[in-house]
């Protein structure tokens, strides 16, 4: 096996030089912008305007739509080639989303959120459907225009680069913005750098699509597929319908919906529909094809039977993949995807209400001081943690660092819950090493900036905090990644590995609605002690998976993850 090239920043520069590479920075922003101004910067308008913490809660489901858009990802990979500009597939479908997305955002720029905003959630709805149906693809353009000299890896470096650009931009811009402008001309301005990102689709080169049809006989016959996918259908439909009837009903009677009771008491069923299911059909599924012959009528086609072999490709066959390879340790890897990301998921909708809020424990900083502090002095520290996270997995292996970084996810909520009851521990903790003195120097800057910041002991304690947390969740990101890397088979490894992230996204996002209520009944401290305390499962889920992976290790004498044909 030759060995895997390392890259520099130097080859990062000359790889921005290339037309497809420069496509793709500019692609990252426009799949980055819509993302942090829907899911976070839309929060802090909310927050301005005194939108109470449970309708954010609730306003905060639409992020479940990213979480499945492995579902329709057959459906827009395939889709027809519209015709415009002589663009390919790729091209011409991301310009007309683009399109869709840049008019959303315009469209919530001349609404007023007090009251209208369940209008303004129609447009965020309309616009993350498109926006996750743009990052389908455009990570399909990535891996497709790869070459020797422009590698997938150094195209997903520069995607990155343009995707954290526009968080920045889209975040702590937003908020500097908005403190002098307002908040319907900031989405004015924000919708302009949508259209000017648009010019990605322009300068990117078409991809030669390639798509791999699966051989006859390699999949059970059509009919079981069909009668395994139809009941998980039946599942997904009944689940985005409850969820979303429920939010709309939030929405338009605020004080009226108990989003603790619907997650309580419908939170279980959306669970076993839209997870359990799958999984369990995909085993069913699995089962049959290993212990039964099938009759050649069983792979008679049914009606729309390219969607039902979508669906089948997308979701079921590597499921089916997983558990074929791993067995029962296959329900371990589902339980920590769907825990690990929990704690710091769950109360991301909350950050912009906790930081500008006054009420609950609330800190009540001002825009700019939350635009230092969280979106610039916290992105950096998130690309620190990432940095770390993977220098370390390559010295101690990544199973340690997987348990560590479910820690510190879980540990970092408790400095939080310390700043909501005033900060005293954390204050004693800087008054010792000494560290308010550090922040000194940052007022000059705001001062000459001409930032509405006051570089006080309680900022300096929010941007230690916020230090804190964003290394633990950069660090925990690297871990988590590498590992559902390893996890999965080479054979379905975008798939695999979408539904897998997938799953760990959902879960943290239904519960948003819940934490929203609880929040306004019991304070910030009470959430963060809670969440920290929910951590602990994804603490114990990575602690057993590092026990069973170091056994089939020493079982096969530490061969890594076997692949099997997918039944």
């Amino acid at each position: 096996m030759t060995e895997a090239k390392k890259y520099t920043w130097r080859d990062l520069a000359d790889a921005l030089r290339e037309r497809n590479s420069l496509a793709m920075f500019i692609l990252g922003f426009a799949a980055g912008l819509p993302y942090v101004l829907i899911t976070g910067t839309l929060n802090a308008w909310f927050t301005n305007e005194n939108i109470s913490v449970a309708t954010i809660g609730v306003f905060s489901w639409i992020i479940i739509i990213y979480s499945f858009k492995f579902l329709w990802s057959p459906a827009i990979d395939r889709a027809p080639t519209p015709r415009l500009f002589n663009m390919g597939q790729r091209r011409a479908t991301t310009l007309i989303l683009q399109a869709v997305i840049l008019l959303c955002l315009l469209t919530i720029s001349t609404v007023d959120p007090t009251t209208q905003i369940g209008f303004i959630a129609i447009a965020a709805i309309i616009c993350t459907l498109a926006s996750s149906s743009q990052d389908v693809l455009i990570d399909a353009w990535r891996i497709e225009v790869a070459n020797e000299k422009t590698t997938v890896d150094l195209l997903s470096a520069v995607y990155q680069l343009g995707y954290r650009t526009s968080v920045i931009l889209g975040g702590a811009g937003a908020l500097i913005l908005a403190a002098r402008i307002g908040w319907n001309d900031t989405f004015v301005a924000l919708s302009l750098l949508m259209a000017l990102a648009i010019s990605g689709v322009f300068v990117a080169g078409d991809s030669e699509i390639v798509r791999r049809e699966r051989a006859p006989g390699e999949a059970p016959p059509a009919q079981w597929r069909n009668l395994a996918l139809t009941p998980v259908i039946l599942g997904w439909a009944w689940s985005f319908a409850t969820l979303f009837s429920f939010m709309a009903f939030a929405l338009s009677a605020p004080g009226e919906a108990n989003a603790r009771a619907f997650t309580r008491e419908a939170g279980p069923f959306i669970i076993l529909a839209a997870i359990i299911a799958p999984v369990l059909a995909a085993s069913a599924m699995l089962y049959v094809h290993r212990t039964r012959q099938a009759p050649e009528t069983a792979d008679a086609p049914w009606p729309g039977q390219k969607v039902f072999d979508a669906l089948y490709g997308s979701v079921l066959a590597p499921m089916a993949d997983i558990i074929n390879r791993l067995g029962w340790g296959a329900l371990l890897v589902l339980i920590v995807a769907l825990s690990y990301r929990f704690t710091d998921l769950i109360w991301g909708a909350f950050a912009y209400p906790f930081y500008l809020g006054e009420n609950y424990g609330a800190l009540g900083h001002t825009l700019d001081e939350v635009a230092i502090a969280s979106k610039l002095f916290g992105a950096l520290m998130t690309f620190v943690g990432i940095a770390v996270g993977g220098a370390l997995i390559l010295r101690v292996g990544r199973m340690p660092c997987l348990v560590a970084g479910a820690v510190l996810a879980a540990a970092t909520n408790l400095l939080f819950a310390d700043l909501a009851l005033g900060g005293a521990t954390t204050h004693a903790f800087m008054s010792a090493t000494g560290l308010y003195s550090l922040f000194g120097v940052m007022q000059p800057l705001a001062d000459f900036l001409r930032l509405d910041v006051t570089v006080n002991e309680a900022l300096a304690r929010l941007m230690v905090v916020i230090a804190a947390e964003n290394l633990a969740v950069g660090f925990a990101s690297a871990a988590i990644v590498v590992y559902l890397s390893s996890i999965v088979n080479k054979r379905y490894a975008a798939v695999q590995y979408a539904l897998l992230a997938s799953l760990g996204f959902l879960l943290g996002s239904l519960g948003r609605g819940a934490m929203g209520e609880l929040i306004e009944i019991r304070g910030f401290a009470f959430v963060f002690y809670l969440t920290a305390a929910m951590g602990l499962v994804a603490v114990a889920a990575t602690s057993l998976e590092w026990i069973r992976q170091a056994r089939t290790n020493r079982a096969e004498g530490g061969a890594p993850l076997k692949e099997a044909p997918a039944g």
